[in-house]
C-alpha cells in the first residue's frame, strides 16, 4: 500500500527545514557569536525564549528550551562545543527565527548572517606566537632561563621572580610575567583575585626600573599569561604612566573572576586598543567573567582539551614551546669541492684527492700562468717589460 503524508505534515517539514537552515552547525562560528553577546544581549535572548515558550514546536526539546532561558555565555559556548549537539541548535534555529529584525535583536540576528558566509577566524601573528613562547621561559627560574631565544636575548639584570627581559637587535624590548607556579605565593594571590579581581602591586616597581633603564627609541611590549595579566594591569591601574610608556600589551588567558565582589582589572582594560587579548572559549578562567562588550582587541580560539587544559600557552605558541626555532648548530663546509672543469675540456673533472690537493697547493706557491685568450697580442707587453728592466730598479 502507498504512504502519503497530509499537507500540515508536510507543511511542518518544510518549515523545520527552513528554521534549521538559519543557524550554522559549524561550532566555530556558534562560539564566536556566543562570546561577542552582551549581558544586554543575553538577557534579551533569555526573555525571548520564555515569551514564545509555551508555543514552542514539538522538536524543540525541554533540554533546549532550558538553556536558552538561562543563557549566558557560559552555557552557550559549552552547549555548542557539545559532540552531538542538535537538540541545541533546532532550539536555537527557533527561537532566533522568532526574534524580530527591530527591537534591538541585532546579535541574534547576526548568526543567520554568519550561516551564509564562510568562517573567518580571528588572526593570529607569528608576533603573537612568539611573544608567548616568551613567555613560557618566564615561568623557569632565572638561573634556568636561556641567554637567548629565537632572536632575542635576555637581559639578565632585569630578572626577578615573575618578570624576565629580552631585547633584538631590531630595536624592540620585550617584557614578560610569568603566571601561576606551584609555589604557594602563587596561590595565595590567585585567591585574592578570585575573591577581588585584581591582585596586590607585586611588579609595579619592576616595571618602572625597566622603563626607566630603557634607552630612548627602544620599542616597549609588555606580556603576560593567567596570573601575571592581573599583575600587569594592576600595575598600569596604580599608576597609568606606566602604561603609556608601552606600546603593546598582551593578555594571554586573562584571569577573570566571576565571583569577584568589585570588578576585574582584567575588564577596565578591555575597551583599550592598547591592550590585546587572547581567550580559549572554553578556557573557565577567562570567559566566565569577561565584561559587558567584551575585548575590543582580541584573539579567540578554542583549544582540544576540556578544563584547565585549555588555559595553557600551548594553544598561542604552538607545541614544544621550549624547543621552538632554536637552532644552535653551526653551518659545515662541503670538505669535497665542486667539479671544476681544470683541464678545459668542457666537461667538470672528479673533484681532487687529498694528494692531489697537496701537490696543487706546492705547485701554486712556485708557479703560475696566465691565459689572456687565443686572440691576445703580446708585442706590447714585451715592449714594456724590455724598456723597464734593461736597466734595473736600482734608480740609475
Amino acid at each position: 500500500m502507498p504512504h502519503y503524508r497530509s499537507r500540515s505534515r508536510t507543511r511542518k517539514i518544510r518549515e523545520k527545514k527552513r528554521v534549521r537552515a538559519q543557524v550554522p552547525r559549524d561550532k566555530r562560528k556558534l562560539r564566536q557569536w556566543a562570546v561577542r553577546g552582551t549581558h544586554k544581549d543575553y538577557q534579551k535572548l533569555r526573555d525571548h525564549a520564555v515569551k514564545h515558550a509555551p508555543n514552542r514546536p514539538s522538536y524543540v526539546t525541554d533540554q533546549a528550551l532550558q538553556v536558552l532561558q538561562g543563557a549566558d555565555r557560559r552555557r552557550m559556548i559549552d552547549a555548542a562545543h557539545q559532540h552531538d549537539n542538535h537538540w541545541f541548535t533546532d532550539g536555537l534555529a527557533w527561537l532566533l527565527d522568532k526574534a524580530p529584525s527591530a527591537g534591538g535583536h541585532n546579535w541574534i540576528k547576526k548568526l543567520g548572517q554568519a550561516a551564509l558566509k564562510p568562517f573567518r577566524g580571528d588572526g593570529l601573528s607569528e608576533v603573537d606566537e612568539q611573544y608567548a613562547r616568551l613567555i613560557e621561559h618566564g615561568y623557569k627560574t632565572p638561573a634556568e632561563r636561556r641567554a637567548d631565544a629565537e632572536h632575542w636575548e635576555r637581559q639578565p639584570e632585569f630578572d626577578s621572580d615573575y618578570v624576565s627581559v629580552w631585547d633584538n637587535a631590531d630595536g624592540h624590548r620585550f617584557v614578560s610575567v610569568r603566571g601561576t607556579t606551584a609555589s604557594m605565593r602563587d596561590l595565595t594571590v590567585d585567591a585574592r583575585i578570585a575573591l577581588t579581581g585584581r591582585s596586590d602591586n607585586l611588579v609595579g616597581e619592576e616595571l618602572r626600573r625597566v622603563l626607566d633603564h630603557t634607552e630612548p627609541g627602544r620599542t616597549v611590549d609588555v606580556g603576560a599569561h593567567s596570573l601575571g595579566t592581573s599583575l600587569v594591569l594592576t600595575a598600569f591601574d596604580n599608576d597609568d604612566s606606566l602604561q603609556d610608556r608601552v606600546h603593546q600589551t598582551y593578555l594571554y588567558n586573562p584571569a577573570m573572576s566571576p565571583f569577584s565582589v568589585r570588578k576585574n582589572v582584567t575588564q577596565k582594560y578591555e575597551a583599550d586598543d592598547r591592550v590585546r587579548y587572547f581567550i580559549d572559549l572554553l578556557d573557565p578562567v577567562s570567559v566566565g567573567g569577561l565584561g559587558e562588550m567584551g575585548p575590543r582587541n582580541v584573539v579567540y580560539r578554542t583549544g582540544w582539551e576540556r578544563g584547565i587544559g585549555t588555559h595553557a600557552l600551548l594553544s598561542w605558541g604552538g607545541a614544544n614551546l621550549d624547543k621552538h626555532d632554536f637552532d644552535n648548530s653551526t653551518i659545515q663546509k662541503d670538505e669535497d669541492p665542486l667539479p671544476y672543469d681544470r683541464n678545459r675540456d668542457g666537461l667538470p673533472d672528479d673533484p681532487p684527492s687529498a694528494e692531489q690537493h697537496v701537490a696543487a697547493s706546492n705547485d701554486a706557491a712556485d708557479e703560475f700562468a696566465l691565459d689572456f685568450g687565443d686572440s691576445y697580442n703580446d708585442s706590447g707587453w714585451r715592449t714594456y717589460w724590455n724598456q723597464n728592466t734593461q736597466g734595473g730598479h736600482d734608480g740609475s
